[in-house]
């Protein structure tokens, strides 16, 4: 069995704040996640890919305790993907002091969001994807909520999405789409009309599998 066909049947995972910290601080930063696209990734040594950083935000709601991840939805006038749900973030430039600084900096430019309205609880492994860019995702803690500030050359909406929903396996499923004559390899998940798939819903995927790694707490009242 694939590892995408196990992701598929693994049972969900409940967790809170200290066991995402926990779990980060134990992880291998330098294991890739795994994109089922892989195949197609170039295998010539002198490539270059190029370096970026997202953002995975959690808001952690005062009454119920209930975590939420935030998500952007990519302005639909961009060139490149446009109208798809991301994860705030984008290159790092050479100036940036951190991969940390970059994943901040987008966030602070694209909907508003400064570095003090965060505590950063760990990172990932990369994400590579065969447009040829190297993806480190960062995770933080929302801990002051702030009114957002989109902006509307790269952000057309934002959405709330529950955390133990996007750590449900069996809410994703594997698609594999022909275009032209290559044949694409990704995971999606759709939550209430939203749809997140390829390189955002493959870094969840990457989430799921370095939380399960360490936490063996089934949920026992998915959504």
């Amino acid at each position: 069995m694939s590892d995408i066909e196990q992701f598929l049947n693994a049972p969900p995972i409940y967790l809170d704040l200290d066991d995402i910290r926990t779990a980060l601080d134990r992880t291998p930063y330098v294991q890739q996640i795994h994109n089922p696209d892989e195949n197609r990734l170039s295998d010539d040594n002198d490539t270059q890919y190029q370096s970026a950083a997202v953002l995975i935000p959690i808001w952690r709601e005062p009454k119920s305790q209930e975590l939420f991840v935030l998500f952007t939805q990519r302005a639909l006038h961009m060139r490149n993907h446009p109208g798809q749900m991301a994860f705030p973030g984008g290159k790092h430039d050479p100036e940036d002091a951190s991969m940390e600084y970059t994943a901040l900096r987008e966030t602070l430019e694209e909907v508003g969001l400064s570095p003090d309205c965060f505590d950063l609880l760990g990172e990932l492994g990369e994400y590579c994807t065969i447009s040829g860019y190297c993806v480190k995702p960062i995770v933080a803690e929302m801990t002051t909520r702030r009114e957002l500030c989109l902006c509307e050359d790269e952000v057309h909406s934002v959405h709330w999405i529950p955390l133990r929903y996007l750590l449900t396996p069996s809410n994703y499923c594997f698609t594999e789409k022909k275009v032209g004559a290559i044949t694409r390899s990704f995971l999606e998940i759709e939550y209430h009309g939203i749809r997140i798939w390829g390189v955002t819903a493959g870094i969840l995927y990457g989430f799921y599998q370095t939380l399960a790694e360490h936490i063996n707490k089934p949920l026992q009242d998915p959504l």
